[in-house]
């Protein structure tokens, strides 16, 4: 972990890691948690912006080849993809970014995906956090059915508590994705502990 993402750890622990034993969470999935992980928090604060970008292009460059575009489900992945394409003009290769709505569009050109990237294309789909995966693996299904070939799956946070990874895992393999995630939800309880 190099400086940048060590401070990136920093700011997602301070800002979004919310450990609540007394009153759990409930998660999307329907479970529940003592620990809930709103990275919209970080994502969308401007000093994790470029943390976030280095972090993410550091991970494209071992996807097996190069990458055209970064994206993922709306609104979770957004602020990723943004940060990640505006740091790979610097870092390289430069990457674009599309986003994937929740529902297609329902005027004009009907589509699911909005943004820079062209049916055939090398793709990294990217969230925030994974638990189930489900998030993660609809987008991966849409960008399949716009034609997409899927080289890799990156998340900011894998919470290693559910069956996530190894679903997205079998999402990829008609495309021999790999998955990859920055941190888990372990690096983020451990660096809590630290600041205790």
């Amino acid at each position: 972990m190099d400086s940048h993402e060590s401070r990136l750890l920093e700011l997602l622990v301070q800002r979004s890691y919310l450990y609540r034993p007394e009153q759990p969470f409930v998660l999307a999935s329907g479970k529940t948690s003592p620990v809930y992980i709103d990275c919209r928090l970080t994502t969308t604060y401007a000093e994790a912006m470029p943390l976030i970008g280095h972090a993410f292009c550091r991970r494209l460059a071992t996807a097996g080849g190069p990458i055209a575009a970064i994206g993922g489900l709306t609104l979770g992945a957004d602020p990723i993809a943004a940060a990640t394409a505006y740091c790979s003009t610097s870092e390289g290769p430069a990457v674009s970014w599309f986003s994937i709505r929740k529902e297609a569009k329902q005027h004009g050109t009907t589509r699911w995906i909005e943004g820079a990237v062209d049916s055939g294309s090398r793709v990294a789909v990217v969230d925030d956090v994974v638990t189930t995966g489900g998030s993660t693996i609809t987008a991966i299904e849409r960008c399949r059915s716009f034609g997409l070939i899927i080289a890799a799956a990156i998340v900011l946070v894998d919470r290693s508590d559910g069956d996530g990874r190894a679903r997205i895992e079998v999402a990829l393999a008609p495309d021999s994705g790999t998955f990859q995630s920055v941190f888990t939800r372990d690096d983020l309880e451990r660096a809590r502990q630290e600041r205790a």
